[in-house]
This record gives C-alpha cells, sequence and structure tokens, in this order.
C-alpha cells in the first residue's frame, strides 16, 4: 500500500515539486525499496531524454477535436447499449406472451395430447397395419384355425 502511494508522487518528486516533508518520506522509502527505486530510476531516465526535446505546441483545434472523438465514442458506445436494450425489451414483449401461451395451450389441451400420444405409442405397428386393411376385426378366427396359429404366434413373439 505504501509503495503504491509513493508511486504516485515519485514524479513530483523527481521534479522537485514536493515539501521538505514529503520529499524526505520518498527518499526514504526509495532507500528500502528496490521497486520503487528501478521506477524511480526508470521515471528520471525518461525524463532526462525529454528534457532537451522540442514541445509540441497542439493545434487550437486540438482540444476540441478530442472532445469531439470522445463524444462520438462515448454516442456510438450509447447507440449500442440503447440498441440492445431496445432488443431485449422487444423480446421481453414477444417471447415472454409465446411463453405464457404455449403453457396456457400446454395446459389446456396437454391431458388429451398426453393420453394420445401414450396410446400412439402403446400401439404396434402390426396392429396399426391391420387395423388399416381391416383385418383387426378378424382376430376371433376359430381354435386351431392356421389363422388363428398365426395370430397366437404373433402375440407370442411381442
Amino acid at each position: 500500500m505504501r509503495c503504491k502511494r509513493i508511486r504516485k508522487k515519485l514524479a513530483a518528486y523527481l521534479d522537485g515539486e514536493l515539501d521538505e516533508r514529503q520529499k524526505a518520506l520518498v527518499k526514504r522509502h526509495l532507500l528500502e525499496c528496490a521497486k520503487c527505486r528501478k521506477e524511480a530510476d526508470l521515471l528520471g531516465r525518461i525524463s532526462y531524454l525529454l528534457k532537451d526535446r522540442p514541445r509540441i505546441k497542439p493545434t487550437l483545434s486540438f482540444e476540441a477535436d478530442l472532445w469531439r472523438r470522445i463524444y462520438s465514442l462515448e454516442k456510438e458506445e450509447t447507440t449500442k447499449k440503447e440498441t440492445t436494450l431496445y432488443l431485449l425489451k422487444w423480446a421481453t414483449y414477444i417471447i415472454l406472451p409465446a411463453a405464457v401461451a404455449a403453457a396456457l395451450i400446454i395446459g389446456v389441451f396437454g391431458e388429451n395430447l398426453g393420453e394420445k400420444i401414450a396410446s400412439f405409442e402403446s400401439i404396434s405397428l402390426e396392429e396399426e397395419y391391420l387395423s388399416s386393411i381391416g383385418l383387426d376385426s378378424f382376430r376371433d378366427f376359430p381354435p386351431g384355425s392356421l389363422s388363428q396359429a398365426y395370430f397366437s404366434l404373433i402375440e407370442q413373439t411381442k
């Protein structure tokens, strides 16, 4: 935690902008802490290299252009958020009622639907075929007949 506070003051320390008390605190910390000392050394080198460089004077429109770019980026981000919120809002208005309607339909017709599905699954394909060609009514064959033997074999294989 102390390093964090000292690092915030390093530039002011190197530029000689600190009062004597703060200057002494930073100096003492730099003697004890290798990481902060390394950072102070790096900042000092950067400052030395930039010292003789000519200062760049921004154009008159620089600040206005900068704020215009910041505003356009903020506006773009706001537009994306608004679009997302708009889509979520409409999804809520469409999907939620559709889900409620589906639940109601299943609730009202679900009992009959479940019975139909259960009865459909219990019908074998063979019984369905025999029923479709009208042979299901011929199950009452005389005992010992060939037809009765056939249907007995079918029943046993199930």
